[in-house]
């Protein structure tokens, strides 16, 4: 039987609780807890990247802020890089994140062309892949694409290349604008290199201005951090001018080429 002391109160003269202030421990922990849940998506299911380098124009272009999607490949632990799931590991022509070889404090985007046993080399700029030429066609008749990147156009020869079926962007410098990057690798006359197991080889879409396996090595799959999806957003300044502008058409664009 409930007695009068204890029969719930809900009228209006019901006491007042009283109300936790801004810094009270209730609400600092709920602030901690949403940081901690924030923070544990970054790092295991998808993370927005700020991309201030060219090596990945035109397909990327400075100033595109992307989405990496870190459950392409696995699921790691959060806050370590203990993979608990697995399910794949990056294919030629994925555009992924990872760890730079050099320096793992830092982070690389960079398309993979080949995958562990592969057999790889560049002859005359042609890309092989276990002897098999991956054809591309020149694009010069209409270089629109080029319209913002930062890169120097003027210097650029534009193509398409079909790497194993993924037709996707490529630029080269123009012969009289070659720098330390080869038309041949790894020699004239050298034989193909071989991708180890357990990585990959990446190489920027930018050809002849990208830093890439070319000169650091093959990207072990542990390094992995996720696959590129699509821009979420970009902005750029244009060569000469003070004031930034927003790239609209560039807002959600899937990565798939």
């Amino acid at each position: 039987m409930t007695t009068e002391s204890e029969t719930p109160v809900t009228g209006s003269n019901a006491p007042e609780q009283e109300k936790p202030g801004t810094f009270s421990f209730e609400n600092l922990r709920s602030l901690a807890f949403l940081i901690v849940l924030v923070l544990a998506i970054r790092w295991s299911i998808a993370s927005p990247y700020y991309v201030p380098t060219s090596s990945m124009e035109p397909t990327i272009k400075v100033g595109d802020r992307l989405l990496a999607w870190k459950l392409a490949y696995n699921f790691k632990l959060p806050f370590t890089d203990m993979a608990l799931l697995s399910w794949g590991t990056p294919k030629r022509g994925d555009i992924i994140v990872f760890k730079y070889p050099r320096d793992p404090d830092i982070d690389y985007v960079k398309r993979v062309i080949a995958v562990a046993g592969d057999q790889i080399q560049l002859m005359d700029d042609v890309l092989y892949i276990n002897g098999k030429a991956q054809p591309r066609v020149d694009h010069n008749q209409n270089r629109s694409v080029m319209d913002d990147i930062v890169d120097e156009k003027d210097y650029k020869l534009l193509y398409r290349e079909n790497l194993e079926g993924l037709d996707h962007w490529v630029m080269q410098n123009k012969p009289e604008y070659r720098r330390s990057l080869r038309a041949w690798w790894p020699d004239v006359d050298g034989k193909p290199y071989v991708v180890p197991e357990g990585s990959v080889f990446c190489i920027g879409d930018n050809r002849d201005n990208s830093s890439d396996s070319r000169v650091w090595g093959e990207v072990p799959v542990s390094y992995v951090r996720g696959r590129a999806l699509f821009v979420v957003w970009s902005i750029w300044t244009p060569k000469g001018e003070f004031f930034p502008k927003l790239r609209f058409d560039r807002f959600g664009k899937w990565l798939d080429t």
